[in-house]
């Protein structure tokens, strides 16, 4: 009986650790609002100041680019925008507004190759990033 209880209370922690900590890696792309493995990342500055990291990610037939705040700006509403080209559409989409922590846009990109660009401004509306990657041509062809 003892070792019964045992076993159904070691089951039970274990739920419950999975619960709480979920798959690995799946906590950060939900936080950006995006599904998928994480395959690129890069910082965007303003004035040698980290204003913002771009994340990149892949599910095997979506991408999804995420541009999340830092610095002052985290937490401080301000326009932020991602937005998203492929190689066989041209210019699929973006996320532009104003918000507190990210901009993210999902698009499709099974057997394309993708560019995108991420853009942001300060609390007075003046453009203070505008980061185009690659700078030319396309990668994380998929």
């Amino acid at each position: 009986m003892l070792r019964n209880a045992t076993r159904v209370l070691t089951a039970l922690a274990i739920a419950a650790a999975a619960t709480l900590l979920g798959p690995a890696g799946t906590a950060q792309a939900a936080a950006h609002g995006c599904n998928g493995t994480q395959i690129d990342s890069w910082n965007n500055y303003h004035n040698g100041t980290r204003v913002a990291t771009t994340y990149l990610y892949w599910d095997g037939t979506y991408n999804c680019v995420a541009a999340v705040k830092r610095g002052d700006y985290y937490g401080k509403r301000s326009r932020i925008a991602v937005q998203a080209w492929t190689d066989a559409t041209g210019y699929v989409g973006e996320d532009d507004g104003h918000y507190l922590y990210y901009a993210n846009y999902r698009f499709y990109g099974k057997n394309r190759c993708i560019a995108v660009e991420t853009a942001m401004w300060n609390f007075s509306g003046s453009n203070i990033v505008q980061d185009h990657v690659p700078p030319s041509g396309w990668f994380h062809c998929g």
